[in-house]
């Protein structure tokens, strides 16, 4: 491996720790000690299922499709009246909705002890399992927790409960790179999620199994859908092999050229699936080719999407379930009326489907699919043999959970892809881009053109020095933002992402920067730049702060997310999406 990229791996090795393997035992003793929960859907089903595993398998026999709607509502009362009334107006229409997954707030992988201290977000808190239960008896569904549970400081209460409700899945697995403000101990936090993943291993043979989303943790970060497939690789060798729990595969949000959408479901199902567990759990709707103008014009690509995943589906039948967003998604948190105007949309583009099968070839998508699972198989053998090299117990779950947390995602994919380990070099040459990449590129060009029309120059922000960073994971947010300062002629330094408030501004005392800008998503931007208003006057200092993202929150009194751009501003935050109007005040500062 090259020297440098070996000298990296070698400083992010963890100190000594207590043993994985032993943390495993914990989790599986304590999970032989209490019996998981049984769902309404399981015991109506007049014994038809002993678990949603057998729903799974007869749909897939049967050439059905499983629907799985994400509901994130701003009370638990909220969510749970919805979930009734989800499957009501299902079952009226003689519509399967037999699986809903919940969206707590972040809050929820916080001990209680820690929440006060946090910034709020959108969505619920559940205090104990009577709340989890109130979720499960709400209709005869499957309900999945998996956002803010198995990775988290709370890890082994969340997994617990869920389990004691009767979660099929626990998740989000992917989610371990994100952090959660005001709970620093990670050896901590890891530990207990090595004895997560223990309990969860204890009630494998009863089809309870671990879930990721993909796209929140690595992978959200590549350039080369074939890593995708590599990194999956890693996590179910953590996941399966050394702590023996079930694994499950959910993705897509960050993923919108449909072919590769398609083409990795049916490669890590060949890879990793079984007879007994199908691996691939759901594919969710993609976001990044969304309008936030003519919101109805969402419904055409959105039933593009789930014609070819119904149709792929059919053909495989690999137990991929359909997750559909709503064509608000991108400008707002979606309203029960909106998760179902998606569902039903899909459920009619599902009745014409069969129709298209004999029409298709999937001669391209075998061929993609291949070569993702050749060259997956290469990045994970890389990594493995990377961290072998560089002294990483590959033996030891808590270990390989560590070091993956301190590895910078970007460094990663060129650390370990096919085309640049152990060749002299970081230019990744993809076998097949992701969308998101690329798009943003693309987007950070066409502003620059559009700004240089307008007769913005190079030079403008000369001398300007700006910090950036994200209050949450996403990360291509300041990917833009960067390059498109840079263009001008700005000194932008790139603190990364999930940074608290005081962390930014630490940052920028480091560097010697008045100017802050930070990206905001998951309803966070109002508490998040009153934070920055209240450290800046404990510090006695004077910054001026950007934020962007999706400007929006839950305000006291409202159940649905508002618009607060103009309060942030208001407040004297510079909240504005357009980097024309950014790069002006930066000018004039």
């Amino acid at each position: 491996m090259d020297k440098v990229m070996l000298d990296y791996i070698k400083s992010i090795k963890p100190e000594p720790h207590e043993s994985g393997m032993d943390l495993v035992k914990k989790g599986l003793e304590i999970g032989n000690s209490f019996e998981a929960g049984c769902s309404r859907f399981i015991r109506e089903s007049g014994g038809k299922y002993t678990c949603h595993m057998d729903y799974k398998k007869e749909c897939m026999r049967e050439g059905k499709i499983v629907w799985d709607l994400l509901v994130g509502l701003a009370t638990i009362d909220e969510e749970v009246e919805a979930i009734a009334e989800l499957h009501r107006r299902a079952e009226s229409l003689g519509y399967e909705l037999n699986l809903i997954q919940t969206i707590p707030s972040q809050l929820m992988g916080l001990p209680k002890e820690y929440r006060d201290k946090a910034p709020a977000t959108t969505s619920y808190i559940m205090e104990g399992l009577e709340d989890y239960l109130k979720h499960t008896e709400a209709a005869p569904v499957d309900v999945i927790f998996a956002d803010h549970h198995l990775v988290t400081p709370n890890a082994i209460e969340t997994t617990i409960n869920a389990l004691k409700a009767g979660s099929p899945r626990v998740g989000e697995f992917s989610q371990f790179i994100w952090d959660h403000p005001g709970f620093d101990d990670e050896v901590k936090r890891f530990s207990d999620m090595v004895v997560a993943l223990g309990i969860m291993a204890s009630k494998r043979d009863e089809h309870f199994s671990v879930e990721t989303y993909l796209d929140d943790g690595f992978p959200g970060y590549f350039i080369d859908c074939a890593s995708y497939i590599g990194y999956a690789l890693i996590e179910h060798y953590i996941c399966s092999q050394l702590c023996h729990a079930g694994y499950s595969i959910s993705f897509g949000g960050l993923l919108s050229e449909i072919d590769t959408r398609l083409a990795i479901p049916l490669a890590l199902h060949r890879l990793l699936s079984t007879e007994d567990h199908p691996v691939m759990s759901y594919i969710n709707g993609s976001t990044n080719m969304q309008w936030d103008h003519d919101i109805n014009a969402n419904f055409g690509t959105s039933c593009q999407e789930m014609l070819f995943e119904i149709i792929v589906e059919k053909k495989y039948r690999m137990g991929l379930g359909i997750n559909p967003v709503a064509i608000t998604e991108k400008i707002a948190v979606p309203t029960m009326d909106e998760l179902w105007d998606i569902f039903v949309a899909g459920k009619r583009t599902e009745e014409k489907a069969d129709e298209w099968l004999s029409f298709m070839n999937f001669s391209k998508l075998e061929e993609m699919a291949a070569v993702m699972e050749e060259q997956g198989k290469v990045f994970f053998h890389n990594a493995m043999e990377g961290f072998k090299e560089a002294g990483i117990d590959v033996e030891d779950p808590l270990e390989m959970i560590l070091t993956l947390k301190h590895f910078d995602p970007i460094k990663f994919e060129q650390a370990f892809h096919p085309t640049t380990y152990k060749k002299g070099t970081t230019e990744i040459k993809p076998f097949y881009p992701t969308v998101l990449g690329r798009q943003t590129v693309e987007m950070k060009d066409e502003i620059i053109q559009e700004l240089k029309s307008k007769g913005y120059r190079q030079d403008d922000l000369a001398g300007k020095k700006i910090v950036i960073g994200s209050g949450d994971a996403h990360t291509y947010g300041i990917i833009l933002v960067e390059g498109v300062l840079k263009a001008f002629g700005a000194t932008v330094i790139n603190g990364g992402v999930d940074m608290d408030a005081i962390d930014m501004l630490d940052f920028a005392d480091e560097e010697g920067a008045a100017n802050v800008a930070i990206s905001c998503h998951n309803g966070q931007a109002l508490d998040y730049g009153r934070q920055l208003l209240q450290l800046e006057k404990d510090r006695g200092k004077q910054y001026n702060f950007f934020i962007g993202g999706k400007l929006n929150a839950i305000l006291p009194g409202h159940s649905e997310p508002t618009e607060i751009s103009d309060m942030l501003l208001d407040l004297g935050v510079y909240a504005y999406n357009d980097l024309s109007d950014t790069i002006d005040v930066l000018k004039a500062r």
